[in-house]
């Protein structure tokens, strides 16, 4: 009996020592939440946040130690928040070289921006969809997957074609009623955005998400602000490395969505 307990109790001190050995984080993290479809889900109401990124950042967090909390901002306002240093993570995020500049950047997914629109012969390049008279490609601002999508806006902006909106709802609302022919981000997002709006039995029966020619694939990832405390960080990125490296980003969010809504999404070698 004595040794019994006297092994319970080397087993409770080995378990405590290695509590303390983890890392944990020293505050709350700060992720600026808006809408990503089913990636990241936002109650205007309630101003609660859930979906992928925020169900898998919480769960992962309360097994490191780091709490997540997620105020609801515009797109635009959330990459200001972590320039400032007001805030420590990006999520859903296409790597640009400007935001290289305040942030350090973990690829989690590959991914390929669409072409969305109800168009049965939509264009299938970019200078397709250059040619196409009086269309109308609506855009959320601040939405950036690099210098060939933003050399696209430039052009189409100079013809006219180019309509800026604040979130993928708004461009949704507005192909329902057909006033925007085409819009420019990952299938999955879109998707979601129709399921959040009640739309994705309706406008989401007509929906065709195109591959545009002229645009590279990329990679979704997210963003750790270089203002973050070094151990912090540290401790993100590990635990961000460690959910890419699992998979289990993608197969949840597979879970949600038809291969079609899904066809922007592929995984990324387990090594990078």
């Amino acid at each position: 009996m004595i040794r019994n307990a006297l092994f319970a109790a080397v087993a409770l001190a080995a378990a405590l020592l290695s509590g303390r050995a983890g890392a944990s984080c020293s505050r709350p993290i700060v992720v600026p939440a808006s809408s990503l479809g089913k990636m990241m889900t936002v109650n205007q109401a309630s101003g609660d946040v859930g979906g992928v990124y925020p169900e898998l950042l919480r769960e992962r967090g309360r097994r490191a130690g780091c709490e997540f909390v997620f105020p609801v901002v515009p797109r635009a306002r959330a990459e200001a928040m972590l320039r400032q240093g007001d805030a420590d993570l990006l999520v859903g995020a296409v790597q640009v070289p400007e935001r290289d500049q305040w942030g350090r950047y973990i690829p989690m997914i590959g991914t390929e921006w669409m072409l969305i629109s109800t168009d049965p012969d939509p264009p299938r390049s970019t200078e397709a969809l250059l040619a196409r008279p009086g269309i109308r490609l609506n855009v959320v601002r601040s939405y950036n997957y690099g210098p060939a999508y933003l050399a696209l806006l430039a052009r189409l902006d100079k013809q006219g074609k180019l309509e800026y909106v604040k979130d993928p709802q708004t461009i949704a609302r507005k192909m329902e009623i057909g006033r925007a022919d085409y819009a420019y981000m990952p299938s999955n997002t879109f998707a979601g955005t129709l399921e959040e709006l009640g739309l994705r039995d309706s406008l989401g029966q007509r929906v065709h998400y195109t591959r545009l020619a002229g645009i590279p694939a990329s990679t979704s990832g997210v963003y750790i602000s270089r203002k973050t405390a070094p151990d912090d960080a540290a401790q993100l990125a590990a635990m961000l490395e460690h959910l890419r490296r699992d998979g289990e980003l993608l197969a949840r969010t597979r879970k949600l969505f038809t291969p079609a809504e899904m066809s922007s999404s592929f995984p990324l070698p387990r090594s990078r």
